[in-house]
């Protein structure tokens, strides 16, 4: 299968200037030619970057000249990712013991460590950039949970808790973990995670915002790359095992889908403002349809996702 090699390589500095088109990209042809778990594994060997090599004083500099409305507004968008992340490293141990295979197995090892060092790279933005401090890594996560909304909450915290501990309490029942990987991989990452960094990295890209933190998150988006292609591989290979999980992934969009488009719909109350600005409101929630849409059909499910529809785009 090819890959952009450029992109293969790319250093955190070349990430910085890297469209995240192109980043997604990686997914849409992952989808047409799925690769192999352990040819997964190899991507990662060749994708790997440090938080720690990241230096946020330009961050700082741009933090330090907002207004106090628009940090508020910042720190409520980054602030979903930050303890989404750390939701993520602590519920995806279960999943590694209860795979059926070797080779999953030690690709999704290699997961467990990204969303580790996606949480690091989090705590480093928000202390060193945002001057963000209220103690050590657990009780700054602690802090922001509670100001999170309650679709995060449900989709997040609850959710993903909930199925990891049925996955360990029952790690040979198949179906909990094909819940949970449709849940983790293709409801948490695939359609919230993906199309809001879809949209934030736009953003920076477009105004040269936080161009530190441009390099860090363009990374991130290229691991959860390789995350995603795993979960719809593994869950097209366990329909194909057996039909019946079909209905299993099926109850899962059924049930959080909507959850997801709440989290990822502007306000009613806000759209006449963002139309003011000569912006679409609807973008990364009709983003974020696209692409499950995409994903399902690749899957095996052909679902009535009405509950997807948005707006056109404003003329």
């Amino acid at each position: 299968m090819s890959l952009d090699t450029s992109l293969e390589s790319a250093t955190l500095a070349q990430l910085q200037q890297t469209p995240i088109d192109n980043v997604m990209q990686i997914i849409d042809d992952g989808l047409v030619h799925l690769p192999t778990y352990r040819e997964l594994y190899y991507r990662w060997e060749r994708q790997q970057w440090q938080s720690q090599e990241i230096d946020f004083s330009a961050d700082r500099q741009q933090w330090e000249q907002m207004s106090q409305e628009e940090r508020d507004g910042n720190i409520g968008s980054f602030a979903g990712f930050f303890v989404g992340e750390a939701c993520v490293t602590d519920t995806l141990a279960p999943y590694v013991t209860a795979m059926p295979d070797e080779e999953m197995r030690i690709f999704l090892t290699t997961q467990l460590v990204d969303e580790a060092r996606h949480t690091v790279f989090f705590e480093r933005f928000f202390t060193e950039a945002l001057s963000f401090n209220h103690g050590s890594l657990t009780d700054t996560l602690k802090f922001l949970q509670p100001q999170m909304g309650q679709p995060f909450q449900s989709l997040l915290v609850d959710g993903l808790t909930d199925v990891a501990e049925r996955i360990r309490q029952e790690p040979g029942r198949l179906s909990h973990l094909v819940e949970g990987v449709t849940l983790y991989h293709i409801m948490v990452e695939a359609t919230v995670a993906l199309s809001s960094q879809h949209t934030m990295l736009t953003y920076s890209r477009q105004f040269n915002t936080f161009p530190a933190f441009r390099a860090g998150f363009t990374a991130v988006a290229r691991d959860e790359s390789r995350h995603v292609i795993f979960g719809v591989k593994f869950l097209r290979d366990m329909i194909q095992r057996d039909a019946a999980n079909a209905q299993v992934v099926a109850d899962v969009i059924t049930k959080y889908g909507p959850v997801a488009m709440d989290i990822l719909k502007t306000p009613d109350e806000a759209v006449p403002l963002v139309l003011a600005m000569g912006q679409d409101p609807w973008s990364t929630a009709r983003y974020a349809g696209v692409s499950l849409g995409k994903k399902l059909k690749v899957i095996g499910l052909n679902m009535n996702l009405d509950w997807l529809a948005v707006p056109p785009p404003p003329a």
